[in-house]
C-alpha cells in the first residue's frame, strides 16, 4: 500500500551462506585488545558519527557493549520493534562495511522475533531512546567463520558496530472508540488497539487534506526529508473493512517525500512531534492519484482516512542541509522590477518525481 524502504539488515544475515575471503584480519597471535578502547566515535545521536581507529587491532576479546551517549527516552521492552541507524566499520582496513546513515534507511529490529543477530539484541538489551550504543567484537560473532565477502569482511577482522535509538516512542493515550471532529469512530480489537473505522455520522470530507492531532507528542519534531516509524489504520471513506494496518505488526518506516509516503503523509505529518496521534483525511489527489491501488482496491476518486501514530525519527542526512543551503545560496535576487515567478510546487501539474501514488 504505502510504499517501504529497503532493508540494510538483509545484507548481513544472507551473507552468512557467502563464502569468505582469505583470513587476514588475524595472525594469531596473543595480542588481544579491546576494539572499543581502540577506537574515536564523534558526532550527535540520529546523524552519521565519525569512527576513527586510533589503535591496530590485531585480535579481540569477548563482546564488549558500551553506552557512549544516554537518551531520556522510553526503555525498550524485550519484544520492542526498535528504530535504529548503524554503521559498521573493520578495523583491519579501517573502512566502512555498511551504513544505514548514509543511504536513510533505517532499520525496525523486532527484540521479540528470535531472528536478530546476538551481537544486536545485545547491543539493545535493557537500552533507552536516545542511547548511542558501540559493540566491539571479532566478525565470527556475526558472520560466523565465513566472513562476509559481499562486504569485504574477513572471518577473524575487529568490528566496530555503532548503533542510534531513535524509537519506540510509544503513545501511552488509549484509542477513543467515539470519534470527533474530522475522525470516525473506532472498532478495537481485544489488545484495545484499532482495527476498523466506522464512518456513520461524521461529516463527508471537503476534498481538500484535513489533519487533526488527537495526542500531542513531547519528542522531537520531524521535517520533510526525515525517515519516520508509524503504526497506522488506512481506510477509504465509508468502507467497512480497513485496506493497511500495522496495528499489532511491525510499525512502517518511511521518508517524508518524494518516493516515500503519499503527498498527504508528507504534508499532514511535516512539523509533528514523535509520541503524537494524528488524524489524516487524504484527498484522491494527495493519495494515489487518478489511478488508485489496485489492490488496495482503492479508486481514483477515493478518500482515504488514516489514523497515524508518531513514534520514531531518523534526521535526513546532514548532507541533504548542506545541499539545500546551497541552492538555497545559488537562488539569482530579485530586481525591484522583475516579478517573483511562480514556485514549480504549486503549478498546475504536479511533477512525476512529486507523484504521490505508490505503484
Amino acid at each position: 500500500m504505502l510504499r517501504r524502504p529497503g532493508r540494510p539488515m538483509a545484507l548481513l544475515v544472507p551473507a552468512l551462506l557467502i563464502p569468505a575471503l582469505a583470513a587476514c584480519g588475524s595472525d594469531g597471535s596473543d595480542d588481544v585488545r579491546s576494539v572499543v578502547s581502540s577506537v574515536e566515535v564523534t558526532g550527535e545521536v540520529g546523524e552519521e558519527p565519525e569512527v576513527e581507529w586510533t589503535e591496530d587491532v590485531e585480535q579481540t576479546g569477548d563482546v564488549e557493549v558500551e553506552v557512549l551517549e544516554e537518551g531520556d527516552g522510553p526503555e525498550l521492552e524485550d519484544d520492542s520493534a526498535v528504530l535504529v541507524q548503524y554503521l559498521l566499520s573493520n578495523g583491519f582496513d579501517e573502512s566502512t562495511a555498511i551504513s544505514t546513515y548514509a543511504e536513510a534507511t533505517p532499520e525496525v529490529l523486532d527484540l521479540g522475533s528470535g531472528e536478530l543477530p546476538e551481537v544486536f539484541t545485545e547491543a539493545l538489551s535493557g537500552r533507552q531512546v536516545g542511547d548511542r550504543v558501540v559493540v566491539g567484537f571479532e566478525s565470527s560473532e556475526l558472520f560466523g567463520e565465513v566472513g562476509n565477502a559481499a562486504l569485504g569482511v574477513n572471518n577473524k577482522d575487529p568490528l566496530l558496530l555503532v548503533m542510534d535509538v531513535l524509537g519506540p516512542t510509544p503513545v501511552d493515550v488509549p484509542y477513543a472508540e467515539e470519534g470527533e471532529g474530522i475522525a470516525p469512530d473506532l472498532v478495537l480489537d481485544e489488545d484495545g488497539l484499532p482495527e476498523a473505522m466506522r464512518f456513520m455520522g461524521i461529516p463527508k470530507p471537503t476534498g481538500e487534506l484535513q489533519v487533526e492531532t488527537v495526542v500531542e507528542g513531547g519528542g522531537p519534531v520531524v521535517r520533510k526529508g526525515d525517515s519516520v516509524m508509524v503504526d497506522y489504520l488506512g481506510s477509504v471513506y465509508a468502507k467497512p473493512k480497513p485496506f493497511d494496518t500495522s496495528f499489532g505488526a511491525t510499525p512502517l518506516v518511511g521518508t517524508l517525500g518524494p518516493g516515500g509516503f503519499v503527498e498527504g503523509w508528507n504534508r499532514g505529518l511535516a512539523g509533528q512531534r514523535v509520541g503524537s496521534r494524528v488524524w489524516l483525511v487524504v484527498p484522491p489527489e494527495l493519495g494515489y492519484g487518478p489511478k488508485g491501488n489496485e489492490d488496495a482496491k482503492i479508486k481514483g476518486t477515493d478518500t482515504i482516512y488514516f489514523l497515524v501514530d508518531l513514534l520514531g525519527v531518523a534526521p535526513r542526512p546532514a548532507a541533504a542541509d548542506t545541499a539545500d543551503e546551497a541552492a538555497d545560496e545559488e537562488l539569482p535576487e530579485l530586481s525591484e522590477e522583475e516579478p517573483e515567478a511562480p514556485s514549480p510546487a504549486v503549478s498546475g501539474s504536479p511533477s512525476e518525481q512529486e507523484s504521490p501514488a505508490a505503484e
